[in-house]
């Protein structure tokens, strides 16, 4: 008798080491969960694409309307909403002039959202009344639909091949003004 309980021992034991062994694979397993991608922030770079035009301004309290052709290029495949455009004039290191298009006229131009992987011109128009000054800067600011990141992009005046005169009169809304490039 003691024999025959080692026997069933044995083998209840035998049976337990060999049905682990098997690994299972049920219905009940879990299934592995599958990785997606992670989001990429946005990288966005902004250049001149072509020239400044300097335009009379039809609104005699303005000295002149400024088109300035704008690249812009996001490289990471990140999404980004584009802010605010700026553009400042300097004399001495201080700023003696500024002319902002906020998000709405963005938004408002169909603009607002600069998508993954894209390279896209806009021109956008401003505003200026001081004819004497030594730097000019122009600044982009964007949202990371990723993560909430607000950055800026500086446009070097370098990108731009020339600055025009035109003998064209032309507008330019104090808020300024953004269209597709021709």
């Amino acid at each position: 008798m003691a024999r025959t309980t080692t026997f069933i021992r044995a083998g209840t034991l035998l049976a337990i080491v060999g049905l682990s062994a098997c690994g299972g694979g049920g219905p009940g397993d879990p299934t592995p969960p599958v990785t997606q991608p992670a989001t990429p922030s946005a990288t966005i770079a902004a250049t001149g694409s072509g020239s400044i035009v300097v335009h009379p301004s039809l609104d005699s309290r303005f000295g002149a309307a400024l088109e300035t052709p704008l690249r812009l290029i996001e490289s990471a495949g990140g999404t980004a909403d584009w802010n605010f455009a700026r553009f400042q004039l300097f004399l001495g290191g201080r700023e003696i002039e500024r002319n902002e298009i906020g998000s709405d006229a963005i938004r408002a131009a169909g603009f607002g959202r600069v998508g993954a992987n894209s390279n896209r011109v806009v021109t956008t128009l401003f505003r200026v009344n001081s004819d004497d000054f030594d730097r000019i800067d122009i600044t982009l600011g964007f949202g990371d639909l990723k993560d909430a990141r607000q950055f800026t992009v500086a446009v070097p005046f370098a990108t731009f091949t020339d600055i025009t005169l035109s003998f064209t009169p032309m507008i330019a809304p104090p808020r300024g003004e953004l269209r597709a490039q021709d």
